[in-house]
Order: C-alpha cells, then structure tokens, then sequence
C-alpha cells in the first residue's frame, strides 16, 4: 500500500507507482457479477479506511497533482491513483477530489485522461459514504461522460454501483430512467458490435456482460421506484426493450428484457401506444425461447387481468387472423403467429382460474381458420405453422373450459373447420358420381368421400396433433347431442385416414347405432356402399379402422342374407372387395378371407369358384408384421389365416355341400404344398388334412382331437414335454407376423440333394448353416389353441365320400393328392413345423385304413420311402436347439411304419414284408430310444407276418441279445419271446442255437434281477429295484412326464421276474420232445445261484421250473386223468401216501389183484397212472410160507400193499440218506384236508377277462352292459379269443362264474395252453333282466372285478377310460373295429389276365387295438399307441395282451404287501407244508426198533430242514448218514 503521509524532511518522498488497472472486459466481469451475498454491489471493493493524517497526505497530494492543469500525463496518473485508493477516503476527500477532476471527465481530452476519469466515476461511485449531494454530483459527471458511446459500458457500471444495482435511486429519478433508456440503446448496439466482432469466441465480452447487466439494474429500478414511472417512462422504455427482443436472438438479451417488461407490466399500466407491439413480442419471443415461455405468458395474463383484457385478447385472435401484408415472409411474423398460438392455448387452459375472460369459441374457430390460411413463402414453413395450430386446437379440446364451450355452442362453424382442417393437411372434397342416387337427406351424404391424402405434405408431428385432435372429440362424443355427434361425423370421416383406430372407429358405430346400413333404412344401400368403399377399400385408411368397417359388413349380410333381393344386393356391392382387394397387411387380409368364407356358403358354384380364387391368392400374402401398428391384444388376427377360414368354411360345407367341400380341400392342398406360403398358413391346412378320417360306409368326417399326445410327447411337441427343455421359451403366445424369419429346417443326414430334383424341392432342403440358427418357439403345441377354427360337425358327411360313387349327389376327395403331399414332405423335409406335424399326426390318420384302402399304390410308396430311409439310415436331422436328435425322428417313422404293417397283405410284391421286418430289426440296435417301438413292431409282426418274422429269426434274437444290458428294454423283449413261443408259424425253421440265445436271454435277466436284489440286501422279497424309463435318454435323463408313477416302477422288475420263468417254461415246451433233454443241464445250472455268502440258492420259481421240465423232458402227450374206477373193491383196496423228494405219491393197491392206481402231486401237475405187476401161477412143487396153511389155499389167498410198489419204483437195498427218505403221511384229517386243498389249485395260471361290447352310440356303463348280444364281427372275434364251453358242470376254474344254475348264463368262452388258462366274462353271454336290475349289477359284478377288460367298441366314438367305474379294472383293451369294401384277390388276378372284373366288393375287416390303463400304471403294453390289425391276427394278438396284462395286474395288486404267487409255486409250497410237518416223524413199521416214534426219543435220529449240511458215507451203491448206517438200510422206517 503506498504511503501518503506527510514527511517531516524538507524532501517529500515521490509516491509508488501504481500498476496498470484492470482491462475493461474485467471490470465489466467484475461489474456484471459482484461477488458476495449481502446485496451491495461494494462488498467485494470495500478496503480499510486511512487513519485522518493518510486521509489528510492523501487529500492534499492528489489534489495538488490534479489542480496542475498544465501537467497532464501527472494528472492522469494521480487520478489513477484516487481511483485505486478512493474507496479508503473520507467524504470530504472524495468531495475535494471530485471538485478538481470535473474537468477530466467532461472535456475533450485525450483518451487515457477520459479513460482514467471514467474509471475514477466507476471507483468512486462504489464509495459506501457517499450522501445524496456527492451521489447527485456524481451523477451529473457521470451522465456528461456520455459524448462517447463507447463508454457506455462504464455509465451503466457506475450507475449500478451508484444505485446499489437499483435500490438506492430515488433521489435521482426521474432523471434516472431517462438516462436508463439511452444507456440501453448505446449498450445494446456496442454488445452487438462486440458479437460481430469475436466471431469465433464463445465467451461473452464485456459489452454483452455490461448490457445484461444493466437489464438486470433496470428490472430493480423498476421494482424499487416504481412509484416515479408514468406513461411517458413506461412507454419509453418498453419501446427500448421491444426493439431489443426484436433486434437480437441472444438468450442473455431476450431473459433480461423480458424480465425488466415483466417488472414493467406488473407495476405500471401499459401505454396503448406499445400495447400490440409489446403483446407481439411477448408471442415473438415465446415461439422463439421455449425458456421464456413462462415469462412471457405471466406477462400476458398480468396485461389481461390488471388492464386491457379485451384489447390484449383481441390482439392474439388478430395475430392469428389479420393477413400479413407485408410481412409475409418475414421471420418475426411467423414467430408471432406461432407464439399467438401458444399464448392463446396457455389462456383457456388457466384463464379463467386467473380471472380472464377467453373469448367465444366463434371468435376462436374464426381466428384459427385464419391462421390455417397463412401462406409463409415455404413450405416447411408452412407446415410447421400448420403443425402448431393443429397442436393448439388439440390441446384446447382436452381443455374443460373448452369442452364446456363446445357443449354451450352453436356448432355451424365446425363445418367450415373442417374444410379449413381438411385444405391445411392436403385433404380435396370432390362428389363422385356413383353417389348421384344418394338421398340429399342422408346426414353423411356431402362428406361421402374424399380423395387420397398427399403424403408429402403431412409430417409426423401434424399426424400427431390430428390425431390428438380426433381423440379429444371422441372423448366428448358420447356426451354430445345427435346434432353435433353428426358433425363430428363429419370431421372423422376426412380425417379418418390419420385419425387413431379407436378414434376413427366412431363413424362405424355412427352408421351401426343408427342402423344406416341395415334394412328397412331407404339409403341402407347406398351407406352400404359408402361404408364399403369408404370404410374398406380405402387402404389409406387405418387397418383398425377398415376391419371395423369390414365387422359391420359381416354383420350387415348375416341380418340379410335370409332375404333373397337384399342378399342379392349386398353381393353386387361387397362381393367387390373380395375380387378386386389387393392387401398386404395381413391382419386385414384375415378378416376379409374369414368374411368371404362367411359369404361362400350361400353363393352359386360359379362366384363360388371366383371367390376360392381369390381367397387361395390371399393366402401366399406375407405382408409386414408392423404394417397394421396395432397391438396384439387390439386386433386378433396377425398372421395370415386365410387357410384356417378355408378350413371352417369346409366344415360348414361337409355335410350337405360336397361339391364346395371338395373344391375347398383341393386349394388346401395346393397351400399346404407350397413352399412360398407362411409356414403357419401351410399349418392351418394340415391341421384339417390330417384330421380327415371316414366311417366303414366311405363317409367323411373331421375328428376334433386326433390321437396324437403320445407321439408329440416325444418331440416335445406337449407343455409338459417342452418345459423339460430348456430351449423353449414360454410366451405364451407366440404370434408369426409377415414375412417369416429363416427357420431351421429338417435336414437329411446323407442325402445328396441330387440334380435331378425339382426347384421346389431343393428349396425346402435344409443347410448346415441353416440348422445352426438358434430354434425358434414352435407354431404348433399341445395343448393349444384348437387346431380347428370351430368344433367339426359330429355325424359324418353322406354327401363326401373317399371313394369315387355313381351317386351325382356325392362327391369325393382325391386322397392320393394328399398322400403324394405327406409322402413328398416325408421324402424331402423342408421347415422343422411343418416336418414334425406329418411325422406325428400321419400314423394316426393312417389308422383309419377305411380312408386309404383304395390308394394302396400310394399308401405302398409311404412304406417304400420310410423303409428305404429307416434302411440307409437317411434320417432327417433335427434342427439344432430342439434337443432333439436323429433317433427321435426315426423313433416316429417307426411309429408310421408299425401302423403301416396293417396294410402290408395288400402290397405288390409280398417280399416287401420281409423289407419291413427288417427295418425294425435296424431299430432295435441303432437308436436307443427306437428299440421298444421296434420290438412291439415286431410282436405285431408275429401275428401278421409270421414268415417273415421265421426268416428273420435268428437276427431278432441276436439283437434282442445285445440289448439285454438296457433294462428298461427287458419286458418288453421278455414279452416278445413269449407271444413268439405261443406262434408256430413264426419259429417253423428255429435252430438249437436260437433256442440257447433265448434261454440266455432270460438267464440275463434273471441275473440282473438277482444281482440288483443282493445288492439291496433284500433275498426274501422278489421286488427288485426300480425300474429304468422306457426311455433310456440319448444324453438327457429321461423327462418325469414319460415316466411311470413311483409305485408302479417297483412293480416293473417283479414282472420281468416272472416273465422270464414264463418264456423259459413256454420255450422249453415249445422245443420237440426228442430235444429237450439237451437244455435241462444248462438250464437248471443257471436256475440256481449264490447268495453274498456264497451259498446255493434255489428259489421256488426255479424249483417249479425244474419240476416242470422233470415232468416234460420225456413226455409230450400233456396232462393225464384220473382213472374212472378204484384199481379194486372194497375191502382189497389199500391206500398210502408219501412225501418223496418235492412230490406226493398216492398208491392205492388191489391187494388181491396187485392193480395199482399211482397219482404223483407235483408243483407243475399231478400225474396218473396204472401199475400192475404180472404174477404167474406157482409151480405145482411150490411150498407156500411157514406162517401160511396151504391145504386149501388158492392163489387168491396172496396179498399185496402200496409199499412193495414204493419199493419197487423208487428204492434198492442201496442205503437211502435218512434227509431224503420218503415221508410217509397218516391217514388222519389234517392229511385229507391238505391233499383237498392241494387238488383245487389248478395246474395253470387262471386268469380272467371281461369281453364288452359296446353298441352304435353307447356310451353309459348301464346301457352297455344290457347288451344281450353282439355284431357278426364281436362273435366272429369271440370265436376267435377261445373255445365256447359250458358252465354247468364245468370242472375248470371258471373264474366265479356260476356252475350250478346257469345263474352266469350257459356258456362262455376260454383258452388254455399248458401253462395259463383265461376265462372271459362276457355279459352279451349273461341273463340280462332289466326290469329287477336296470343297472346290470349281476354282470357288473364280474367284470367290475376282472383287471382287464377287452371292449368291442362300435360305439363311433373314442372310449374314455372312466366309462365303467371299478376300483379294479386297471387296464382295458379298446378294440375298434374297421369295415372296408375293398376289390378282392379274384378282381387283382382277373385283371392280370388281362379280364374284366364284373363283381362287386367284399367286406374286409380290420381293427384297431389300443390298451388304456389306468394313470397309476406304467406303459405295460405293445399297444399303448394304437395298433392295426387284420382280422386274422386279432383274437391271438389281444388274447396276448390280455394275458400279460393280466400277470402284470396281479403283481400290481400285491403292492401293498405280500408277493404275487403262481399257482405251482402254490402248489410247491402246500408240499413243503406237508413235507415239514411229518419229516422224520413216522413209526417204524419194524416194531424192533424201540423209540422212534416220539420227537423226545428218535433213537439219535435228527430232523432235517432245506439248508441244513449233511454229510454222508457211500456204502452199497448208496450214501448212508455217519452213526446212522442201520438207519439208513432200514427201508421200513419210511414204508
């Protein structure tokens, strides 16, 4: 700080120069934004006051050095010092400095005196002690220093410090403001040179700083006096301001204006004279800063509700509609208009809360008209202006206060908007001719049409605000009276090409509420017409819109199309709109298809053809999935599903119109077909084709739910399958729009494509890089939405035949069409949805052979094809991403070729079996999950194929060999061998090694069986552990949806157990007598088996097995029979019984004659047979024994007892081991009682099975069991399941069917082989007595009880297991039988010979067999999925089932507890009872042997039970007991 006192010295010391000031840009930046928070622009500059002798030096050198006028560089320099120093002055130093320095600031001197006086003003003006004099004073210096403008800048400066930015200026006002309005003319012209001066600066000089500055100062001068502002001020300095937002485009400016006219406006009444300036600048500048909208609109509402409301208000309405003279093109007029707009919409929406009076909708409307007519010069212009009154209209509509103005309002000027409305967005009313006829009172008649809107000239934003219009209106529209619904009528109908949907849609519901287009309306013609044209065929129209129009069609011709003329009316007008329409969007093309084919039923063949036409181009449209704008819950249809309304009008024509029917099945097969068609389009043709199905008679019909889920289950075509993959995404609704994206395809693996290939079908093969795009959700699932458009009639067609008739009235479908269709789709794959669908929903059509047996050519081409492909292995590749893989595919071909077997009698040449039979063979090795459907092909093949099943034998077995590792495989492998062993004709050629393959085979599973039950440590119960699914899983674990429920997995292996005993009792029969003994060694080897301890195990299973082939090996003539008489009479007869080994032997002896009868009770059976031995007459020397007199004896006084023939059958004088001496039973009851016991278990396996037949159109229990009798065909299949036979006095098991009293009836039928029996309860066979038992309980009560039920159903209808309610039919086998005339063998040999067949058809049967269980039970049968069989085949192949099912349900039923027990190992078991009771507790025939008699006392004698170790010493040819020797010689112990 330099230092101004004064020195003592005579030498004054020279003061410290000061430093160059700040530049003028920063002390304008200090200037236009002070520091500090306090609201004085000084607290930033304020300093520390000198002491009075500072003040005093100071006053006296700065005074001294400005008094020297002479010396002009000192003088600049010393006010250059007051200005740094002047604020730590006094008052009167301030004063003394200002008195001498006058001269600076208000001559012409040179520049840097100015600029130092200037500066010194701005300095002192800061002074915090200044009084009003001093502030006057300095006042007056400053306003003199304004002869340069270029010091403006520093006036406004040193007013703003002067005033304290505004509030301390009264005491120089007026003068003030004055001087204010000058400054911001001077300021805003040197801001505006300093912008065109730094072009390229972005930061803003000082000029501009200073000008928003003084802005700012005015709008507080403003606010703080405004007491001292009259007229004259206000209106100058409103002019200044509005020349300042009129000249800049500067936001700083235009905020800083526009705030100081705020603070103007608010505190002083606006002079008329800048009133329409200043209200088109608050509209300039709102359109042009969107920031100062505010403002600008709170200046307004100040002017209307303080002042000149009326006049303000006139002067929007006059911006918008006064022409613009010559201001047409200019920028500011355009900006006016636009901001008049935004002005006008702010008052109606919150005018009347701020007390403003809007002006009259008239006056309005009128104004907006005007402004729509504005022409700027440009059209973008234009448009833009155009875009912002349609947004200010459709603002004001959502308005209250305008909704209550347009209810109070005469609405004759709408009319004229609307044509105003319709000139500014390019819409031209012209009257067509075709509309002359139209009455003058119709209230749409002038605004009947209109032309197309120019695209070009509408943009998105006005599109918008029409639209926003338009919703505003029918907000209101319901509220409104008839009149002014009329005309917004109007209004819609121009705008309805841009209107919204919903919104546009109002003119629809117009013409339906009113009825315009119905009957007895006089112009419903003609509306018809305007509705037709206008409404649909205007495709520039909204989709929503024209379908609306389009739902009103339809609904117009289903009021009339009962009244010939009005129909014949409504064709001429819409039958137009189907020929000519030429769609692209596809959900429009849908309701226009779905409301031709409404139409169609109705019109002649000949329009009838027209329209299919058309309707069938529809059909390849793909359109654009965006083309509608739509959502997907607005508008139903979004793909092309002209193919579906093609299949519902099938339907309505099936039954009376075949001629259509079969017109409309051809197009759907040419869509199908066609590769370019969307892949769902082509899907809603399939969905019917393979629907299809006809009765015995040739009559069509459509069923509703093919027989399907099984197969898609595999594919993971089901939810349930699909959610187990991981590659299916859950949408539920997935919807294909327009052109499809790729897909991937089915690929053949191995398959050249080949040249010689059509175009077509090239196009259809798949790549790899096809199959590598990620899978999309599929377009077919089950369940779903209803593969039909609409449930198919119930009763079949009599008029649509499958075959060809005389009958004019009949028609037929060419079927080989679409057999050529599925074969090509089968040959050459193509989409993986369309590919699947065939591979799964074909075999079931293909059940009904009825359908397809007079195309066998195309039906033996199939099987060509799937041969050949199953063959080569040309199996198509699933796309990647399905989880899917080649043996899934093929496991559904084998599907197709299992029901294909049926038709394999008709086939050219017969060695094409042999083909088929080998095809499966492939399967059952080279895919794993195609091995189980392979084998049940081939148990079907047994039946119906059995030479070439002999052919192929040995493969079969080798195979089924290789797989026995698969355990999921090993019931129905066992099964097989079974049904095989009960089919001669299928074995005719077996060899000795075939018959070891099949012995090893049950050996294997055997094994398995015992090894997983060891391992659970469990050797008492035969319940083995779970059992695998059936599907073993390529590389997933098998989905839960396939697997069996958890109880019945333990069932499984339990079955498997008893199957492979039966397969090797029914094999080891089967084998020729001179060749059994060859097996019984290595069977009965591999019967036994070690236990964890290494001990010997013979289970009773394997016992029984044993005994039977010990009954077997050397006998064949079957069971014998008891002998009718005893061997004597009387008293000569004498009885005994034995336990020897695992049998007991009867020997009952004449003892007179020595004829012996011998009954042998074995596990296996019980066998009879007669000894006698032969005696001759003594010789005349003999001498008869000591104890015998023999004077008068004779040779009948010989005697003989039961146990000389024991001995001589069964012993020598060899010593016996005492463990396996005979045991000898007492005559006593408990004996008895146990041999009775024993006699009633049959020697076969029982078992039984209800046979049912169900009538045409049954479908209730009690009606079905009141059948009394059958069809020729039940009986004939009767005949065939087994022999009818008598109940009464019947001595086999019937199975609880009565044997006394014919209360069961008097016959029934059954079968019976050497190991199983089966009895079936037939009700048609039972008493039927519907007056005391309406319910059939005494039928019931047999069949309500057998687990399996065989129904006959010739009902018509799919049987539905819940028909007959029992807690024990687990199973039933549906047998649906199939009538087909067919030409016979005669007509094909007639017609090689070149003759000509003159006779008739002949009846052919086939039948369809398919076993339903329980859902509690695993898949236990072949026929799960439905089989076809001939007539021939059918009682062997179901008698099968019905026996397996049978076993498995009596293992099922154990599952609570226990194990399930054949009869001989009931029957082994009753003789181990016998054998543990009376072991070793005989007495001793030779009474000299004391003491073995009693347990306490057997003279040393054990008693031996199975398990027990002995050890014995060979003696005479025999084994004798150590200790024991005499024993074991003494035979009498056990004779």
């Amino acid at each position: 700080m330099p230092d101004y006192s004064v020195d003592a010295s005579p030498t004054p010391k020279k003061p410290v120069e000061s430093s160059p000031g700040p530049t003028f840009t920063e002390r304008v930046r200090s200037f236009a934004y002070p520091r500090g928070n306090s609201g004085s622009p000084n607290k930033n500059v304020v300093q520390a006051s000198f002491t009075p002798d500072q003040d005093s030096a100071f006053n006296l050198k700065i005074v001294a050095d400005l008094s020297n006028i002479r010396l002009h560089k000192d003088r600049v320099k010393a006010l250059r010092t007051a200005s740094t120093e002047i604020l730590k002055c006094s008052s009167g130093t301030v004063n003394n400095i200002l008195e001498v320095a006058q001269d600076l600031t208000t001559t012409s001197l040179m520049l840097d005196a100015r600029e130092a006086g200037v500066a010194f003003l701005v300095a002192t003006a800061a002074h915090p002690a200044l009084d009003d004099t001093t502030k006057t004073k300095l006042f007056e210096m400053i306003t003199k220093s304004a002869a340069d403008h270029s010091f403006s800048p520093d006036q406004a400066m040193a007013i703003d410090r002067l005033t304290r930015h505004g509030r301390e200026g009264s005491s120089l006002q007026p003068r003030l403001f004055y001087f204010i309005s000058e400054l911001l003319s001077s300021c805003f012209v040197a801001a505006n040179r300093s912008r065109a001066d730094k072009r390229s600066t972005s930061s803003r000089s000082g000029e501009e700083l200073a000008l928003t500055r003084l802005l700012s100062l005015l709008t507080n001068l403003v606010t703080f006096d405004f007491h001292v502002i009259d007229g004259n001020i206000s209106s100058l300095l409103l002019t200044r301001l509005i020349v300042i937002c009129n000249q800049t485009m500067a936001e700083s400016d235009l905020e800083g204006a526009i705030s100081a006219i705020k603070a103007i406006v608010d505190q002083a009444k606006v002079p008329n004279d800048v009133l329409k300036p200043l209200v088109d600048v608050l509209c300039y500048v709102s359109y042009l800063k969107e920031k100062l909208r505010s403002e600008t609109q709170t200046c307004l509402d100040s002017i209307l509700f303080k002042y000149q409301r009326l006049d303000a208000m006139k002067l929007l309405l006059r911006n918008l509609s006064t022409p613009p003279g010559e201001h047409k093109a200019a920028p500011f007029f355009v900006r006016t208009l636009r901001g008049a707009l935004l002005q006008l919409e702010h008052m109606y929406s919150t005018g009347q809360d701020l007390g403003i009076a809007v002006p009259p909708f008239a006056e309005l409307v009128e104004a907006l008209r005007g402004a729509a007519t504005v022409d700027h010069g440009e059209s973008s212009k234009n448009q833009t202006t155009l875009t912002l009154i349609l947004e200010t209209v459709a603002s004001l509509i959502k308005n209250d206060n305008v909704i209550k103005a347009l209810h109070d309002s005469n609405w004759t000027c709408m009319d004229r908007v609307v044509g105003d409305i319709a000139d500014a967005v390019g819409i031209e009313q012209e009257e067509h001719q075709k509309y002359e006829k139209m009455k003058v009172s119709s209230p749409i008649y002038q605004f009947a049409c209109s032309a197309e809107i120019e695209n070009s000239r509408i943009t998105d934003e006005m599109e918008q605000a029409l639209q926003s219009i338009c919703r505003g209106i029918s907000d209101i529209y319901s509220k409104l009276t008839l009149e002014k619904q009329t005309t917004v009528v109007h209004v819609l109908l121009f705008l309805g090409k841009i209107a919204d949907p919903e919104v546009s849609t109002i003119t629809v519901d117009y013409m339906q509420d009113h009825r315009m287009v119905f009957p007895p309306d006089e112009n419903w013609d003609s509306h018809l017409r305007i509705l037709a044209d206008q409404g649909f065929n205007d495709t520039a129209k909204h989709p929503l819109y024209r379908f609306r129009a389009l739902k009103l069609i339809s609904e117009v011709y289903e009021f009339i199309k009962d009244v010939p003329e009005h129909a014949t009316i409504f064709s001429q007008i819409c039958l137009p709109l189907v020929l000519r329409a030429d769609e692209s969007d596809l959900a429009l093309t849908s309701r226009l298809t779905g409301f031709a084919c409404k139409f169609m039923v109705d019109t002649n063949m000949p329009i009838f053809n027209s329209v299919l036409d058309r309707v069938v181009d529809f059909a390849v449209k793909k359109g654009s999935p965006d083309s509608t704008g739509l959502r997907s819950d607005s508008f139903e249809a979004q793909y092309n599903d002209t193919s579906s309304h093609l299949v519902g009008l099938f339907l309505n024509c099936l039954a009376e119109q075949p001629e259509k029917a079969r017109n409309i099945y051809d197009n759907l097969i040419t869509i199908a077909a066609n590769s370019e068609v969307l892949i769902r389009t082509r899907l809603d043709s399939l969905k019917l084709l393979a629907r299809i199905r006809c009765d015995s008679d040739g009559d069509l019909m459509v069923v509703g739910m093919p027989d399907t889920l099984r197969l898609a289950a595999l594919l993971f075509r089901t939810e349930e399958s699909a959610n187990e993959r991981s590659f299916l995404t859950v949408s539920a609704n997935r919807v294909l729009l327009g052109e499809e994206a790729p897909r991937p395809r089915s690929g053949r693996s191995g398959v050249n494509n080949g040249s010689n290939r059509s175009e077509s079908h090239s196009r259809t093969r798949s790549s790899l890089g096809e199959q590598k795009l990620e899978q999309p959700a599929p377009l077919w699932m089950y369940p779903g939405p209803n593969g039909l458009p609409q449930d198919p009639p119930v009763s079949p067609s009599h008029q649509l035949k499958a075959h060809i008739t005389e009958d004019p009235s009949q028609a037929s479908l060419n079927l080989p069409l679409w057999l050529k269709l599925v074969t090509d789709i089968l040959d050459y794959g193509g989409d993986w949805d369309i590919y699947s669908y065939v591979l799964i929903h074909l075999p079931s059509q293909l059940t009904n052979i009825a359908l397809f047996a007079r195309h066998i050519s195309q039906v033996e081409k199939m099987h060509d094809l799937v041969v050949v492909q199953l063959q080569k292995n040309k199996i198509f590749e699933p796309p990647v991403g399905t989880g899917l893989k080649k043996g899934d595919v093929a496991l559904c071909l084998y599907q197709l070729l299992t029901v294909l077997i049926g038709y394999s009698g008709w086939f050219q040449p017969q060695k094409k079996t042999d083909s088929t039979v080998h095809a499966f063979l492939i399967g059952v090795g080279m895919w794993d999950r195609t091995a189980r459907c392979c084998i049940h092909a081939l148990a079907l093949c047994c039946h119906e194929l059995p030479k070439a099943v002999d052919k192929c034998l040995s493969i079969i077995l080798t195979k089924m060999s290789q797989i026995i590792s698969q355990s999921h495989l090993a019931m129905d492998i066992l099964e097989f061998l079974v049904r095989l062993a009960r089919l001669p004709a299928a074995y005719q050629s077996i060899e000795e090694d075939q018959l070891r393959t099949i012995f090893g085979i049950c050996i294997g599973y055997l094994h398995q069986y015992r090894g997983k039950r060891q391992i659970e440590g469990d050797t008492t119960s035969s319940r083995p552990a779970n059992r695998l699914s059936n599907f073993s899983g390529e590389s997933f674990l098998p989905p839960p949806f396939l697997e069996p429920p958890t109880e019945a997995r333990k069932e499984v292996p339990e079955y498997v157990y008893t199957l492979a005993y039966h397969t090797i009792t029914h094999w080891f029969l089967a084998i020729p007598i001179d060749d059994r003994s060859k097996h019984v060694g290595w069977i009965a080897k591999n019967l036994a088996w070690k236990d964890k301890s290494g001990n010997e195990i013979f289970e009773e299973q394997s016992q029984v097995t044993l005994d039977m082939m010990h009954r077997t090996a050397y006998l064949d003539l079957g069971e014998t029979s008891k002998p009718s008489s005893s061997p004597g009479t009387g008293s000569r007869t004498i009885e005994k019984m034995w336990v020897i080994g695992m049998s007991i032997v009867t020997i009952e002896t004449d003892g007179t004659t020595g004829y012996t009868h011998i009954t042998k009770r074995q596990a296996s059976g019980t066998t009879f047979s007669i000894y006698h031995s032969a005696y001759g007459e003594l010789p005349a020397h003999h001498v008869g024994a000591s104890n015998q007199a023999t004077s008068g004896r004779t040779d009948s006084s010989r005697r003989i007892y039961p146990n000389h023939v024991l001995l001589q059958l069964n012993s020598t004088i060899s010593p016996m081991p005492i463990p396996t001496q005979p045991i000898i039973l007492p005559d006593d009851v408990h004996v008895e009682r146990a041999i009775s016991t024993f006699d009633r278990i049959d020697t076969v396996d029982g078992h039984k099975a209800g046979v049912i037949y169900i009538g045409r159109g049954q479908k209730e229990e009690p009606e079905i069991l009141a059948n009394d009798k059958g069809s020729e065909a039940f009986d004939t299949f009767l005949a065939g399941l087994g022999t009818k036979v008598e109940l009464q006095g019947a001595t086999f098991n019937t199975q609880g069917l009565d044997r006394e009293s014919n209360l069961d009836g008097t016959h029934t039928y059954a079968w019976r082989d050497r190991v199983t029996e089966i009895v079936y309860h037939i009700p048609t066979m039972m008493p039927t007595d519907l007056e005391h038992d309406p319910q059939s309980t005494s039928k019931k009560r047999h069949t309500g009880n057998d687990f399996v039920n065989i129904l006959f159903n010739e009902s018509g209808e799919p049987f539905q297991f819940g028909t007959f309610t029992s807690a024990y039919s687990f199973v039933n086998i549906v047998v649906t039988p199939e009538k087909i005339l067919v030409r016979p063998d005669a007509a094909r040999s007639a017609e090689k010979a070149g003759k000509h067949w003159t006779g008739g058809l002949e009846a052919c049967y086939f039948f369809q067999v398919r076993v339903v269980c329980d859902p509690s039970l695993p898949e236990i049968s072949p026929a799960a999925t439905a089989k076809i069989v001939s007539a021939r085949a059918l009682p062997g192949y179901v008698r099968q089932l019905a026996i397996h099912a049978s076993v498995f349900c009596l293992i099922w039923s154990t599952r609570d507890g226990g194990e399930y027990v054949s009869s001989w190992r009931s029957r082994l078991r009753e003789i181990r009872r016998l054998r543990e009771r009376y072991a070793n507790t005989a007495t001793s025939a030779n009474v000299g042997y004391p003491g073995m008699g009693t347990a306490a006392d057997r003279g040393g004698a054990r008693s031996y039970v199975d398990g027990d170790d002995w050890k014995g010493t060979y003696a005479m040819g025999g084994l004798a007991e150590g200790g024991h020797f005499l024993m074991s010689l003494d035979f009498t112990r056990w004779t």
